[in-house]
């Protein structure tokens, strides 16, 4: 029994000892992250993968995330294989921002490309009481459109991108209340699946009420000037 303990220990720490070990210190001013993922090969690593949070000053530990599917790129002249390498600010999966514009940093960590056409998904983490929570409404802005939502720090709006084929692009804006609910506000749709127009509809919601605009513009003289 003394030995099967031994064994499974030895295990352990070889398993721990295999995973692939990275720096994100450029992401935030205010904290830096030690990452470890299971996955390493032609210059792009993934699977399951830990996330230790530090502050960045103090260098205390804060928090432990982790990730059922990590996703990210090395260069031609990094090498996964030497340990601790430090990744570029957009090179690492963690995106930091005030995501609900309360004036706090928050977290965004990649989860495979569930997005829509196979493109970025994320995991969101709103910051409060000096903990992190999972947003289920901002996650699922963050994993069924086209990658990370956008973040309108002046009308403090979110927006997201969605597309359907060559010809239907549509953006959305939301609104995020104190209860950190997201409700649409906005929506501008792109269609220029026939002939040589592309229609333009727009819909808004002012005093509670949605209003509904309809234009038509040359393809040649609107993306021209978009």
């Amino acid at each position: 029994m003394k030995n099967l303990f031994i064994f499974c220990l030895f295990l352990s720490s070889f398993q721990a000892g295999a995973q692939f070990k990275f720096l994100a210190n450029n992401s935030s001013n205010q904290y830096k992250a030690k990452i470890f993922v299971a996955e390493c090969e032609n210059d792009v690593c993934g699977g399951k993968a830990t996330i230790i949070l530090y502050d960045k000053i103090s260098d205390k530990e804060l928090e432990t995330f982790r990730s059922p599917d990590l996703d990210f790129s090395l260069n031609g002249n990094q090498d996964a294989k030497i340990g601790w390498l430090d990744l570029g600010k957009y090179q690492s999966p963690l995106i930091f921002g005030d995501f609900n514009f309360d004036g706090i940093e928050d977290l965004a960590i990649r989860n495979g490309s569930k997005g829509l056409y196979m493109s970025p998904s994320y995991d969101i983490y709103l910051a409060t009481n000096n903990k992190f929570l999972l947003s289920k409404e901002l996650t699922k802005l963050a994993s069924e459109n086209l990658g990370m939502f956008g973040i309108d720090k002046k009308d403090k709006l979110l927006s997201v991108e969605q597309k359907n084929g060559c010809c239907y692009q549509q953006t959305i804006s939301y609104r995020i209340d104190k209860k950190n609910l997201v409700t649409e506000v906005s929506s501008v749709i792109e269609d220029s699946s026939i002939g040589d127009d592309v229609t333009v509809i727009t819909t808004k919601v002012v005093n509670g009420k949605t209003q509904r605009t309809v234009q038509k513009y040359k393809a040649k003289d609107y993306y021209s000037v978009n």
